[in-house]
């Protein structure tokens, strides 16, 4: 009997996806760092805000806990002069006991007191009850800071993880992932004038340093901290992230653009400024550096705004 028997089939490895393709799944990722990015330069800057929170709160703190002290002095002084006048009814257990405040509830203490305590004990009452406050808002604030620095560490492990991703996949399309500093800079020989033209040389300086994200310089940018910097250069705050940078500025139409406008695109995700003849200066993504681009190479426009 003749056996048919199956012929072997060969294992086909999948195709190698395309240098087309490859830049098409790259352009995606970079959009979604972008967002992402965002988000991380928005809780840094909250981190910061509370950071200051929590240092005023320490001083206020500090000066409350200083009053109290010195109230609790004083009604100790008169703790001691009731004593050796055997008024010892409450007033030296007041100021004695482990817990100051779980006497605040004893009514009956006031009413005891002479007249002429009335005014040292309240002062103690108030102080006391300040310093609490204090302690209580300034631990607020500890919880509240304790809270953002887990969800930055939450998005920077994300951010992370998406930059890791980019460079493979620029190493895969045969690019650098990791430009060296120092760019050559250069020169803004554009219309602009006053203010505008000031900030317009400041990025330009820039041209050629690396892409980084929440980096807002002298060596590196990301997208907001580079026009965040240009613009203070000329005296003018537009704050940290894209999105703040859109409620600073008036809105401006893409037909009257003019040298110097913020241009936003994905969402406010991302952020350029004008430089004039239909070309925009920015700090693009991961593995590129502060270049100028044409404005309509640019996907996902979203609008403009004036500082």
């Amino acid at each position: 009997m003749a056996l048919s028997l199956p012929l072997p089939t060969a294992a086909h490895a999948a195709p190698k996806p395309t240098a087309a393709e490859t830049q098409k799944k790259l352009d995606k990722l970079n959009e979604q760092s972008d967002k992402v990015v965002e988000k991380f330069n928005q809780l840094s800057e909250d981190l910061k805000a509370l950071k200051k929170k929590v240092d005023a709160a320490k001083k206020t703190t500090k000066a409350e806990e200083k009053e109290f002290e010195q109230q609790r002095q004083h009604i100790a002084q008169l703790a001691a002069t009731a004593y050796k006048n055997s008024d010892t009814d409450g007033l030296a257990g007041f100021v004695g006991g482990d817990d100051p405040q779980s006497a605040l509830d004893q009514s009956a203490l006031i009413t005891h007191l002479s007249s002429n305590r009335d005014k040292e004990l309240a002062g103690y009452v108030a102080a006391l009850q300040r310093y609490k406050r204090e302690q209580a808002q300034l631990q607020s604030a500890y919880d509240d800071m304790a809270t953002k620095y887990k969800d930055l560490k939450a998005k920077k492990a994300e951010v992370d993880k998406l930059v890791a991703q980019t460079r493979k996949l620029l190493r895969k399309l045969g690019q650098k992932d990791s430009p060296s500093g120092g760019g050559a800079g250069g020169t803004y020989t554009g219309p602009a004038s006053g203010s505008a033209r000031t900030a317009l040389q400041f990025a330009y300086a820039q041209l050629g340093d690396p892409y980084s994200y929440g980096a807002t310089g002298p060596n590196s940018w990301d997208c907001s901290g580079l026009t965040m910097k240009s613009w203070a250069a000329a005296g003018v705050s537009i704050t940290r992230t894209t999105n703040s940078q859109w409620a600073a500025t008036k809105r401006v139409a893409k037909s009257d653009l003019q040298p110097g406008d913020l241009v936003f695109f994905n969402g406010l995700s991302h952020v350029g400024m004008y430089v004039g003849g239909g070309q925009i200066i920015h700090a693009p993504h991961t593995g590129t550096v502060v270049k100028v681009v044409p404005l309509s190479s640019m996907p996902g426009y979203y609008g403009a705004g004036r500082p």
